[in-house]
């Protein structure tokens, strides 16, 4: 009886309190280096970023023959990517693809996060096979 009142009660904290969101880094290091990509192909394009080791974020969703800047930071402080979400604040990147919408992961074509010399980037991509292909 005593676990079910245990269980019961680490339950209700679970609803009551709010899952903390990523940790932020200090934007003050942070500077833009925008990756470009153009969709070529002919199905829509899903670009996404892991946060925190267990959280996917869309970055954009690009329709055929479109193209759309996603908005990758490099701490040059820290060398950590980030990404800016709606309140301004930069969540740390563990890495970020695209692939084609629906098998976004399944398809998905890595983005190069390189910490040496890192710098902005223009990629044209299209699904070819069973996944995702950029240049």
């Amino acid at each position: 009886m005593r676990s079910h009142l245990l269980l019961a009660g680490a339950a209700c904290a679970v609803f009551m309190f709010p899952v903390a969101a990523a940790e932020t880094v200090d934007p003050r290091g942070l500077v833009r280096l925008p990756v470009d990509v153009r969709n070529s192909g002919d199905a829509v394009i899903r670009c996404q970023a892991e946060i925190a080791h267990w959280f996917a974020a869309d970055l954009a969703s690009i329709e055929p023959g479109q193209q759309a800047s996603l908005d990758l930071r490099y701490d040059t402080v820290s060398g950590a990517w980030a990404t800016m979400n709606v309140h301004g604040e930069a969540l740390p990147l563990e890495r970020a693809w695209c692939g084609v919408e629906g098998r976004t992961y399944e398809t998905r074509f890595d983005l190069d996060l390189g910490r040496d010399q890192p710098q902005a980037r223009r990629l044209d991509c299209r699904a070819e096979g069973a996944g995702l292909t950029c240049r």
